[in-house]
């Protein structure tokens, strides 16, 4: 008879085998259309915001706000896009695997990769210098624990833990207000004008997107100092963020890794969403007890619980495959530039844990002649909004 441990492994393999399959075909929907705006129709990414901006304006009458790219294109540079990250890198390194994709068959790509940014060395664990070299990217490293320790402090064993400064108000092991203050510093301001410093060396040309893929500091302006304009951010995140508090109306499953994972699987929830999110920066102090990801740019189709028994980190892995991989394959097919942005907050219409509505003012999400925000998220069903979307765009 086969030990519970190895048929548990057994049906963990089939269940990450199947994601992995399920991520795959969906990844080349979004290929398939990219190919048809790019290779087919020979479009710029001119035209498709042309095509975009003609619906944004009949839809800026009717919601009573402006509309405008969620990253404009360029009249003469393809639009530019770093990728950040601390950790293994997968993600990061799917991302740049699309770009080589796309430059097979786009005769002119929309996005181009400009590089990888790191704040981990590959000495301490981080993948970032290993996916460099394997897609001959440029790299952007400065390890933060190297750092402190040549300029903070030679002896602490923990750096990453002694500038820690997001505890939420209750936690008994929250640092007064001065030494928050102190840790916030060290981390947005000095280190990461450093890292700026490096980017602004590195890169001639302006950024126009971060993809946040596992980098474990929150996103500042000291990064981007030199630029004129602060790129757009965005990150993938382990959990449906359609879900808010129905009393503080606050995003319910934030957090890190697979934290929010489990606390979704502990309120009862069967299928569990990935969800990629605009990046707020994070400039001031002031901002730590207020943290606002922005706006949600997609949702994935998800993963239901299996019948067997099964870890939050396995279903993390699935979702990476399944959601992350689709969130990470927008920028390269160059498609997020059909996404557009209200100028102003509008009523978005999430959800509480029952299903219930709850309407919260938020700058919305238009994806080509569609507003689809809060619990319309893009994404949930990808061949009918890849359908929708090409129907949309190549309609006379």
């Amino acid at each position: 008879m086969t030990p519970p441990m190895k048929r548990s492994g057994d049906e963990h393999e089939k269940f990450l085998a199947g994601a992995r399959t399920r991520g795959a075909d969906r990844v080349q929907l979004l290929h398939k259309l990219a190919k048809k705006i790019w290779e087919e129709k020979r479009w710029t990414a001119l035209d498709l915001q042309a095509k975009c901006s003609e619906s944004w304006e009949e839809l800026s009458e009717e919601l009573g706000t402006r509309i405008l790219p969620l990253i404009s294109a360029k009249k003469d540079r393809p639009v530019t896009n770093i990728i950040l990250g601390s950790g293994g890198f997968t993600t990061g390194e799917f991302q740049a695997a699309q770009y080589r994709l796309v430059e097979s068959y786009a005769p002119n790509p929309p996005v181009t990769l400009l590089g990888i940014i790191t704040n981990k060395s590959g000495a301490h664990g981080c993948g970032a210098s290993r996916v460099s070299r394997k897609f001959n990217l440029p790299l952007v490293e400065l390890d933060f624990v190297d750092w402190y320790h040549e300029k903070v402090d030679s002896k602490e064993a923990k750096p990453i833990q002694a500038t820690r400064y997001l505890y939420s108000r209750e936690d008994p092991n929250r640092p007064d207000a001065q030494e928050l203050s102190k840790r916030f510093s060290i981390r947005q301001e000095r280190f990461h004008k450093e890292l700026g410093e490096k980017i602004a060396e590195t890169f001639s040309q302006p950024i126009d997107i971060a993809s946040a893929r596992g980098y474990n500091f929150q996103l500042c302006s000291s990064i981007f100092e030199h630029q004129e304009a602060l790129p757009h951010a965005n990150d993938t995140h382990p959990a449906d963020l359609t879900y808010v508090d129905i009393e503080t109306c606050q995003r319910k499953y934030t957090g890190w890794q697979a934290i929010p994972i489990e606390r979704m699987l502990k309120e009862g929830h069967r299928r569990v969403r990935g969800s990629l999110i605009e990046v707020e920066y994070m400039d001031s102090f002031d901002q730590i007890d207020k943290l606002d990801e922005g706006a949600l740019l997609a949702i994935g189709e998800g993963v239901d619980m299996p019948e067997f028994p099964i870890e939050a980190d396995v279903i993390q892995e699935a979702l990476k495959l399944i959601d992350d991989y689709v969130f990470c394959t927008l920028e390269p097919t160059g498609l997020i530039l059909a996404w557009g942005i209200t100028e102003t907050p509008i009523p978005v219409t999430f959800q509480d844990d029952r299903g219930n509505p709850i309407v919260l003012k938020q700058r919305s999400i238009v994806v080509g002649n569609k507003v689809r925000s809060g619990i319309n998220a893009w994404g949930r069903n990808l061949k009918e909004d890849i359908k929708e979307l090409k129907e949309f765009l190549f309609s006379n």
